[in-house]
């Protein structure tokens, strides 16, 4: 049986509000969590910022400094640095679920068109935003979990056509790593955030009162649930990176970094492939013919 894609999403928008029907028996129509997957994102990304300027003034911005400087945060007492260190992973955690939550809802709803094309065209470029500050996030600590992600990260790069020299053989070798090359990681790590903040302004411009917060409750129930999570499971620095030898036994955050193992498991081309096509795709969707 053959279903047009108006029916497939249909199906998914029925899918969609049992969902939605069920957070509201549970939680209140007023307090269900899917009715802000907008404004929690925005609470995401003012933890980050907050989070990220108090960590960006203990941070020592230097290659043998920074894991000396994160590992010294997270043993101040009381937990506050482990406190810290956790809210600011965990809400990039929570950022990019509730973005992939709110892109599926507003498609869905067939939001993609009419008046709000305005909105889904500035929304889809903030994607790419998000995941290159969170995977330049874990370069800053240069542990070996950093150590593998930057090299990662330049040989995807180097699959590119565009780049005349390899970035990961000419400066992720040992000996290579510099106070300059690491302000770079400082600089793509922070200036990803102000693109974006720049683009969500863009976002919510034509809408006449954007929700940038959930509920009083809603948002202090998630940081309760993120300061819980970030002190019941802290987030531990691995050993310091070292370029003369493969890390082993790393622990991923899947949330952040899947892009790597997936690159590990196929081929740099084919992952470029599909972002390349789901970006068209993403992009195409407010100008594709309406099926009957």
């Amino acid at each position: 049986m053959h279903t047009s894609p108006t029916g497939f999403r249909q199906h998914g928008l029925n899918a969609w509000r049992a969902v939605e029907g069920g957070f509201d028996a549970a939680f209140g129509s007023r307090l269900n969590p899917l009715r802000h997957l907008g404004a929690i994102g925005f609470l995401a990304f003012w933890l980050l910022a907050t989070s990220g300027v108090v960590l960006f003034i203990v941070f020592d911005t230097s290659v043998t400094g920074a894991w000396r400087s994160i590992d010294a945060l997270s043993r101040l007492p009381f937990g506050l640095g482990r406190l810290l260190r956790g809210l600011h992973r965990y809400a990039a955690d929570v950022l990019v679920l509730v973005t992939a939550l709110h892109l599926l809802r507003e498609w869905l709803h067939g939001h993609a068109r009419g008046f709000r094309r305005f909105h889904w065209l500035t929304g889809v470029p903030l994607i790419g935003f998000v995941f290159v500050s969170a995977i330049g996030g874990f370069w800053l600590n240069w542990d070996q979990l950093g150590q593998y992600s930057a090299i990662a990260t330049a040989e995807w790069l180097d699959a590119l056509p565009l780049l005349a020299a390899p970035l990961a053989r000419n400066f992720l070798v040992e000996g290579a790593v510099s106070d300059r090359l690491f302000s770079l990681f400082v600089f793509v790590h922070i200036g990803a955030p102000l693109l974006m903040l720049f683009g969500l302004w863009f976002h919510v411009q034509r809408i006449t009162r954007a929700a940038v917060l959930p509920p009083r409750a809603l948002a202090l129930a998630l940081l309760a649930t993120l300061a819980a999570l970030a002190l019941a499971s802290p987030v531990v620095s691995h050993a310091p990176a070292t370029l003369a030898r493969v890390p082993e036994a790393l622990r991923l955050d899947w949330i952040l970094l899947f892009v790597h193992p997936l690159v590990d498991a196929t081929s740099p081309a084919f992952v470029w492939a599909v972002v390349g096509a789901g970006a068209a795709l993403l992009f195409a969707l407010p100008f594709l013919p309406q099926p009957a």
